[in-house]
């Protein structure tokens, strides 16, 4: 066999790879978009399959038609376009469309330096949220200072309003501070440090049921942290970094608490990339990640060469990318903007108990602590008997004493016409 056959054989060789590596990157994606998520089906349609008709082909691409999907896309390079860049630049904004709720989402974050000197600055970021569920305003300040040329500290306040979407409840309302930390140990290695603490300052109650129960709603209590650390590079082709969160969020019948912790592997060349974590709550339980990806460049002139086509992407840095503090200044604040809320449900209803001729009774009023409230009885018409003070949750508790007979009992609040619910009590007569 001579030389122009084997180099023949080599490019027919090299070309069927590619085709062969090309459809399989084609097969990998219909099978992703196909079982992308879940289909809602609709009530008309039947849940069992009809057997005389065939089976969608998992291998074929199924391009469903989303145009909300152009809505985003579209925002951000008509504000690209208009917008000046130093405007721009700390503006991150987008919008979309909720099928399942026919409602348009969107949210608004943007981080305003205010001021600046040589080695501090002081900032400002207002943000508003709108998803199908949840309408959220943020309004957040805070301060950075460089302490020499390898450490960054940092302080920031924040203020939080939420409500379901489309009422006109009450807000639920929290303040929150958090501290940054950014270090430069030295051979191009980096340390982020930042923590946040999140406090409830009202609540939302609301009556259901004929003012019988009760429902609190307010948010978590808590704090959220996490840390990053590059490790120093152990050859001059591969970086390594790990990271760890931590969270814990708490009220009286809430407790998210849990951690991840996770290990990312890339090359500087960008042809191999890796991440391990590791995450548990309490709600999710304990839960393992592994995944990886390699990216190749092909050459179609090392191909028709006779030679290897695929490479990879990048060459190899001198280096590595060594980080300035000075960018910590403009970075993002990390923090939670979804804390979840508690809900509690207490019943208040008139409960009554009779031992001989006296009847113990007890309940309460929202949002009525520390009042004064009558006790009625009615045969007919309706009689005041006593009067009874609430505690400082709106709870009471009293005795009353009646002849024998059948009787009708309530509490109510004179000065606002609260009443509660009615209650019949039956007192025999000894000789029974």
């Amino acid at each position: 066999m001579n030389t122009s056959s084997k180099i023949l054989i080599k490019r027919i060789f090299w070309f069927s790879v590619f085709i062969a590596c090309s459809n399989c990157f084609v097969n990998s994606a219909a099978i992703a978009a196909y079982y992308q998520s879940p289909q809602i089906i609709p009530d008309e349609q039947p849940i069992v399959r009809n057997p005389f008709r065939p089976a969608p082909n998992p291998w074929k691409s199924i391009e469903p038609e989303l145009p909300e999907i152009y809505i985003d896309t579209t925002l951000r390079q008509s504000l690209n376009q208009l917008l000046p860049q130093h405007f721009r630049k700390g503006l991150n904004l987008g919008a979309s469309y909720d099928r399942l709720v026919h409602l348009p989402t969107m949210h608004l974050d943007y981080f305003l330096p205010v001021k600046a000197w040589p080695d501090k600055s002081f900032f400002l970021n207002p943000r508003i949220s709108l998803t199908s569920k949840n309408e959220s305003l943020s309004v957040g300040a805070g301060f950075r200072h460089l302490l020499g040329s390898d450490v960054m500290v940092g302080f920031h306040t924040f203020h939080d309003w939420v409500r379901p979407r489309k009422q006109s409840d009450q807000f639920l309302k929290e303040i929150g501070v958090g501290f940054e930390l950014s270090v430069l140990p030295g051979k191009y290695s980096d340390i982020i440090i930042s923590g946040n603490a999140y406090f409830p300052i009202n609540e939302r109650s609301s009556l259901f049921q004929g003012e019988d129960l009760l429902s609190r709603e307010a948010l978590c209590t808590g704090f959220d942290a996490r840390i990053g650390f590059g490790l120093p590079a152990l050859v001059n082709w591969l970086d390594m970094r790990l990271d760890a969160r931590a969270h814990s969020y708490r009220g009286a019948a809430t407790d998210d608490t849990g951690y991840k912790a996770g290990l990312s592997v890339n090359t500087r060349d960008g042809m191999f990339r890796a991440v391990f974590e590791q995450e548990k709550d309490n709600r999710k339980g304990e839960q393992y990640r592994i995944e990886g990806s390699i990216n190749l460049a092909f050459d179609w002139k090392d191909l028709l060469n006779g030679e290897v086509p695929f490479s990879a992407p990048y060459s190899i840095p001198q280096s590595r990318y060594n980080k300035k503090i000075r960018d910590a200044l403009s970075e993002r604040v990390v923090r939670k903007h979804d804390v979840p809320s508690d809900r509690t449900e207490r019943r208040l209803a008139l409960v009554t108990r009779v031992s001989d001729q006296t009847v113990f009774f007890s309940g309460g009023f929202a949002e009525l602590p520390n009042a004064r409230v009558t006790v009625q009885v009615s045969q007919s018409p309706w009689q005041d008997r006593g009067e009874v003070i609430t505690d400082s949750s709106g709870c009471y508790s009293g005795t009353v004493k009646l002849q024998p007979g059948t009787y009708r009992l309530r509490l109510i609040h004179r000065p606002t016409g609260r009443i509660s619910s009615e209650k019949m009590v039956v007192i025999p007569k000894k000789d029974e």
